[in-house]
């Protein structure tokens, strides 16, 4: 929705109304001077829109940046963690430890990620493995959450209890698994550094 007075603001602050100012201004002094006589007013009219026209326009704000997707997952693994927290009194011992996990090893890879991997193969797959982070942050967990927390009345607590933690179980497995994928850059780095020292040094 369109903002009248705030347009009205905007542009008296503006380079172009400032431009035409000074050229109203210096009509004014022009009649002062007596260059100009009794038609001033139109004199100042006409180099105010002079001035307005040919004056610089503001510079256009750029627009803001988009978060990483990396940063947003963080974001919502946070909050994903907060929200078992929150129900923890409602799932079964030892949930919240496997969700807690699950979050601490998807920002283990996430802070990976945001790192650019110096072997290709890794720079290919990067996209790969940060969907698969996504997956787990916004499809795995929360199903297993929301199967366990909406399921039926009549369904047996202890069954209900040993599939959910079967389920986290296997996503903490996942996110094992794609940690390991991704690649330690700075600890790669070092074992790369190492290997060259023995070369150059113990050869």
């Amino acid at each position: 929705m369109s903002d009248p007075a705030g347009a009205v603001r905007r542009y008296l602050g503006s380079r172009k109304n400032i431009a035409g100012m000074t050229g109203a201004l210096a009509g004014v002094g022009l009649h002062v001077a007596g260059v100009v006589g009794d038609v001033w007013p139109v004199v100042a009219v006409g180099l105010y829109g002079v001035g307005a026209l040919v004056g610089p326009a503001d510079p256009v704000p750029e627009p803001a940046a988009e978060p990483r997707l990396t940063d947003v997952l963080r974001g919502e693994a946070d909050a994903l963690l907060d929200r078992a927290a929150a129900r923890d009194r409602e799932l079964p011992v030892g949930a919240l430890t496997l969700v807690r996990r699950i979050v601490r090893t998807v920002r283990l890879v996430l802070d990976r990620l945001d790192e650019v991997a110096d072997r290709e193969v890794d720079r290919i797959a990067a996209p790969e493995r940060l969907a698969r982070a996504a997956e787990i942050v916004r499809v795995d967990v929360p199903a297993c959450l929301d199967t366990y927390l909406g399921r039926a009345p009549s369904t047996p607590a202890e069954h209900a209890a040993r599939e959910l933690r079967t389920q986290l179980e296997l996503v903490v497995a996942g996110a094992d698994g794609l940690a390991a994928q991704v690649p330690d850059v700075h600890a790669q780095r070092a074992e790369d550094l190492t290997r060259e020292m023995r070369r150059r040094h113990e050869g």
